[in-house]
Protein backbone atom coordinates (compact mmCIF):
# COMPACT_ATOMS: atom_id res chain seq x y z
CA UNK A 1 0.00 0.00 0.00
CA UNK A 2 1.40 3.24 -1.20
CA UNK A 3 1.82 6.32 1.04
CA UNK A 4 -1.29 8.23 -0.49
CA UNK A 5 -3.51 5.35 -0.53
CA UNK A 6 -3.29 5.27 3.55
CA UNK A 7 -3.58 8.98 3.87
CA UNK A 8 -7.25 8.80 1.87
CA UNK A 9 -8.38 5.52 3.81
CA UNK A 10 -7.40 7.72 7.02
CA UNK A 11 -9.07 11.16 6.08
CA UNK A 12 -12.74 8.99 4.88
CA UNK A 13 -13.57 8.13 8.58
CA UNK A 14 -12.40 11.56 9.37
CA UNK A 15 -14.44 13.16 7.10
CA UNK A 16 -17.64 10.68 7.37
CA UNK A 17 -16.84 11.94 11.58
CA UNK A 18 -16.81 15.50 11.00
CA UNK A 19 -20.44 15.08 9.05
CA UNK A 20 -21.52 13.04 11.23
CA UNK A 21 -21.10 15.28 14.38
CA UNK A 22 -22.11 18.40 11.98
CA UNK A 23 -25.31 16.67 11.14
CA UNK A 24 -25.85 16.07 15.30
CA UNK A 25 -25.14 19.65 16.09
CA UNK A 26 -27.67 21.06 13.18
CA UNK A 27 -30.50 18.16 14.97
CA UNK A 28 -29.69 19.16 18.62
CA UNK A 29 -29.95 22.85 17.22
CA UNK A 30 -33.09 22.35 15.57
CA UNK A 31 -34.53 20.43 18.56
CA UNK A 32 -33.55 23.13 20.91
CA UNK A 33 -35.46 25.45 18.65
CA UNK A 34 -38.97 23.54 18.52
CA UNK A 35 -38.41 23.29 22.52
CA UNK A 36 -38.47 27.10 22.91
CA UNK A 37 -41.11 27.11 20.26
CA UNK A 38 -43.36 24.68 22.00
CA UNK A 39 -42.55 26.72 25.75
CA UNK A 40 -43.43 29.75 24.10
CA UNK A 41 -46.44 28.26 22.57
CA UNK A 42 -47.59 26.96 25.89
CA UNK A 43 -47.24 30.55 27.55
CA UNK A 44 -49.34 32.13 25.01
CA UNK A 45 -52.38 29.52 25.21
CA UNK A 46 -52.26 30.71 29.16
CA UNK A 47 -52.36 34.14 28.62
CA UNK A 48 -55.98 35.35 30.19
CA UNK A 49 -56.25 37.93 27.29
CA UNK A 50 -55.80 35.08 24.34
CA UNK A 51 -59.00 35.97 22.40
CA UNK A 52 -57.66 40.12 22.20
CA UNK A 53 -54.37 38.54 21.51
CA UNK A 54 -55.57 36.78 18.43
CA UNK A 55 -57.75 39.19 17.32
CA UNK A 56 -54.73 42.04 17.21
CA UNK A 57 -52.79 39.54 15.72
CA UNK A 58 -55.31 39.23 12.72
CA UNK A 59 -55.62 42.84 12.22
CA UNK A 60 -52.11 43.16 11.65
CA UNK A 61 -51.66 40.42 9.67
CA UNK A 62 -54.35 42.03 7.54
CA UNK A 63 -52.83 45.19 7.37
CA UNK A 64 -49.40 43.81 6.76
CA UNK A 65 -50.99 41.66 3.69
CA UNK A 66 -52.59 44.97 2.47
CA UNK A 67 -49.39 46.76 2.41
CA UNK A 68 -47.57 43.59 0.82
CA UNK A 69 -50.60 43.70 -2.15
CA UNK A 70 -50.48 47.12 -2.65
CA UNK A 71 -46.58 47.29 -3.02
CA UNK A 72 -46.24 44.48 -5.44
CA UNK A 73 -48.93 46.11 -7.52
CA UNK A 74 -51.60 43.04 -7.05
CA UNK A 75 -54.16 44.79 -4.72
CA UNK A 76 -57.24 45.71 -6.60
CA UNK A 77 -56.37 49.36 -7.25
CA UNK A 78 -52.71 51.18 -7.55
CA UNK A 79 -51.19 52.16 -4.26
CA UNK A 80 -50.61 55.70 -5.86
CA UNK A 81 -53.90 56.38 -7.56
CA UNK A 82 -55.66 55.38 -3.65
CA UNK A 83 -53.19 58.12 -2.00
CA UNK A 84 -54.39 60.56 -4.52
CA UNK A 85 -58.24 59.58 -4.27
CA UNK A 86 -57.50 60.15 -0.69
CA UNK A 87 -55.81 63.22 -0.82
CA UNK A 88 -58.60 64.23 -3.22
CA UNK A 89 -61.50 63.35 -0.49
CA UNK A 90 -59.32 65.54 2.25
CA UNK A 91 -59.07 68.70 -0.05
CA UNK A 92 -63.22 67.95 -0.58
CA UNK A 93 -64.05 68.29 3.00
CA UNK A 94 -61.30 70.42 4.62
CA UNK A 95 -61.35 72.63 1.38
CA UNK A 96 -57.67 73.14 1.47
CA UNK A 97 -54.30 71.22 1.11
CA UNK A 98 -52.41 69.61 3.44
CA UNK A 99 -48.87 68.52 3.34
Amino acid sequence: MSQTESAEGREAPATLELLTLLAAGVADLALDQLRQSADRAQDVLRRADLRELLTDGVVELRKRGELATSRAGAGPENYLESMARRAAERVATEGHPRA
